[in-house]
């Protein structure tokens, strides 16, 4: 059975994507994901600095990018990957998202097999963290478009089929909090260095749920608090905590000493998600783990799950902006609660618990499946937001082969969002929040291209922005291109759909 679920999973997050791969034709061009592609396009463009040999990470949608740091690292080395393997980057992107699926699942099976005693249990709370979801599938009859569509980092399954840093963190999570897992001082150091590296937050929450975990022994027992200082998982914590800090501190502190990066910051926002919402995609397993809560908390393993479960919740209604992210694999302890609700139910003889596994299933898989189906549809459809005109994709290769490496892009800003992830040239604006000033830079854009403007508008942009290249497409304004006209530009590259000027190399 565990076999066939993780076969079931890997299906799932990859048959779409071969779908939409084999539906490229001579018009149009996969980008390469299937769900949240501005944020994938965005994984690529870090991939892309990888793979240029660079190790410090710059706002590539950002005029100005500023010194850089080391943040996104994952990234960035598999664009090193990429380039020593001499692999495609989006090649590389989906051979690790599905490796991290493949880890996940096993992280998955592991920590319910060491949470539950009986077979039944395990397979049970298995099947639902790594296929389940919420209610989302009933909500969206009556319009609402609930969390659980795209929210990924909160589910495990559309965790694998978004990218490979959420299966891979989740993994590792998990393998932090596994219980009765074999410790040492280079496997706790590894854990919270590499967590801290893919999923910063995910450190927040682990640390939260062992100390948690500490003081609940502390106190249940009776013992005077400084024993915590002796128990068995002490010490592995304080090595985790110092790997999984270090991290935390130097990006903390990277961010906030860059003024660059420290203006992306601000606005970079991923608020959660309303209670109703939530209360809607949390369920089925939500109602059930208040059920199970208790029962969950009388086991010494029970107590991780009803831990990590409250810090969450929690850790959500802190008012900063990246409040979404603590709700990073809120499912997974969900899924095990919600086993102990059946098993309650079952002790209650209110629900057989055949029965009750039935009706869980059919609950929780629908909205994943439409997920995947809507994937699909708009594969079928040649869906403009998950493809790209060849004639376009034609254009972007010819940046990439031709124009300098460090030549900044005026650019659509409905197009901008390829220009950094396709060529690895930095753009005026192509992301809402990975731009700097993103309101003011759509407003250049729409003033340049669009609205009537002097000839030494143009002029006066052009040097003070050095601009390198403008990739022009659809209608622009008769002034711009009179301006163009009178300056003597030739397009260095053209077709149906567009013109390339190499004016920074004129």
């Amino acid at each position: 059975m565990p076999l066939l679920i993780c076969f079931v999973a890997i299906i799932m997050i990859v048959a779409p994507y071969l779908f939409a791969a084999q539906m490229t034709n001579a018009e149009s061009v996969f980008g390469g994901f299937l769900i949240n592609p501005i944020d994938g396009h965005s994984y690529l463009a870090k991939m892309q600095q990888g793979q240029q040999g660079e190790w410090r990470f710059a706002l590539p949608y950002t005029a100005e990018a500023g010194d850089g740091a080391y943040l996104f690292i994952f990234y960035i080395l598999l664009g090193h990957l990429s380039r020593i393997l001499n692999l495609p980057l989006i090649l590389t992107f989906h051979s690790f998202r599905i490796l991290g699926a493949l880890l996940l699942l096993l992280v998955l099976y592991q920590f319910n097999k060491s949470i539950f005693k009986e077979r039944r249990h395990q397979i049970l709370g298995f099947a639902i963290s790594a296929l389940g979801s919420g209610l989302g599938w009933l909500a969206i009859f009556a319009g609402i478009f609930t969390s659980d569509f795209w929210v990924a980092e909160a589910y495990p399954l559309l965790s694998m089929y978004t990218n490979p840093h959420f299966s891979i963190g989740l993994a590792l999570m998990i393998l932090a909090l596994l219980p009765g897992r074999r410790t040492s001082f280079l496997t706790e150091l590894l854990l919270g260095l590499g967590l801290g590296i893919i999923q910063p937050f995910a450190v927040v929450i682990v640390l939260i749920v062992k100390a948690g975990k500490l003081v609940a022994d502390i106190f249940e027992d009776n013992e005077p608090f400084r024993k915590i200082l002796k128990a068995d998982d002490f010490i592995p914590t304080i090595i985790f905590a110092s790997g999984g800090c270090l991290i935390l501190i130097y990006q903390y502190w990277s961010i906030l000493s860059d003024p660059v990066l420290s203006l992306w910051n601000t606005q970079n926002i991923t608020e959660s998600p309303g209670w109703t919402d939530l209360l809607i995609s949390l369920s089925p397993c939500l109602i059930l783990a208040g059920l199970g809560a208790i029962r969950a908390w009388q086991g010494e393993k029970g107590k991780i799950l009803v831990i990590w479960a409250a810090a969450s919740l929690v850790l959500i209604l802190i008012p900063w902006n990246l409040q979404r992210r603590f709700l990073t694999g809120i499912y997974v302890p969900l899924s095990g609660l919600a086993v102990y609700g059946l098993m309650e139910l079952e002790k209650r003889d209110r629900l057989s618990f055949r029965f009750g596994v039935i009706l869980l299933m059919v609950l929780v898989i629908p909205t994943n499946i439409i997920v995947m189906a809507s994937g699909i549809q708009a594969a079928a459809r040649h869906d403009p937001k998950i493809y790209l005109e060849r004639d376009i994709y034609n254009g972007l290769t010819w940046i990439k082969d031709n124009a300098d490496p460090d030549a900044l892009v005026l650019a659509d800003e409905e197009l901008g969002l390829y220009i950094p992830s396709v060529t690895g040239r930095r753009v005026i604006y192509g992301h809402p929040f990975e731009t700097v000033n993103a309101d003011l830079e759509r407003k250049f854009l729409r003033d340049f291209t669009k609205r009537k403007q002097d000839d030494l508008f143009f002029e006066e942009s052009i040097a003070e922005r050095e601009i390198d290249i403008l990739f022009l497409t659809g209608e622009i304004s008769g002034e711009l291109n009179n301006w163009i006209d009178q300056m003597g530009f030739a397009p260095d590259y053209e077709n149906e759909l567009l013109k390339i000027y190499l004016i920074g190399q004129r």
